[in-house]
């Protein structure tokens, strides 16, 4: 069955009726995601999902080996692709491919929010095999110690 889930931001907030706030991680707690359509949503093949970065606060440096498709939605920042940094702003939209090291970095005066398609989970090991993610440290980026399966 399909399924719509109505934009209910008010106030300068981003919310959609249905659709939970969950935090991205204890290492990044300025940063927030939002699953709109997934299995819970019954696709089988695809994740669209809405992250927001509070002012100065980045995503993980990481790189797994999965490609993602980004539409930036709200304010501007930037986006770390291996070594190089681009400026990014609504309505730009970015490819990451597989395998590539990316970080997205919010402006310090105002939210960077952003809808990342990616394929469903079980799809991407079809597609891609076993999943990889890798970390990298945000100051020194080497990878960190423990790489982390996603």
């Amino acid at each position: 069955m399909s399924v719509i889930h109505h934009f209910r931001g008010n106030k300068g907030g981003w919310d959609w009726e249905d659709v939970s706030v969950q935090d991205y991680g204890p290492a990044r707690p300025d940063v927030s995601v939002r699953r709109f359509i997934s299995r819970q949503d019954n696709s089988n093949n695809m994740e669209l999902r809405y992250f927001e970065l509070a002012p100065g606060a980045c995503s993980n440096f990481e790189q797994h080996n999965y490609e993602h498709a980004v539409l930036v939605l709200r304010g501007w920042g930037t986006i770390r692709l291996e070594e190089e940094v681009f400026p990014i702003q609504f309505g730009d939209a970015v490819f990451v491919e597989s395998d590539e090291i990316h970080q997205f970095r919010a402006a310090e005066d105002e939210p960077l929010g952003f809808l990342c398609v990616v394929l469903d989970k079980e799809l991407r090991v079809m597609v891609h095999g076993e999943q990889k993610l890798v970390m990298f440290d945000d100051e020194t980026g080497e990878p960190k110690p423990t790489p982390v399966k996603a």
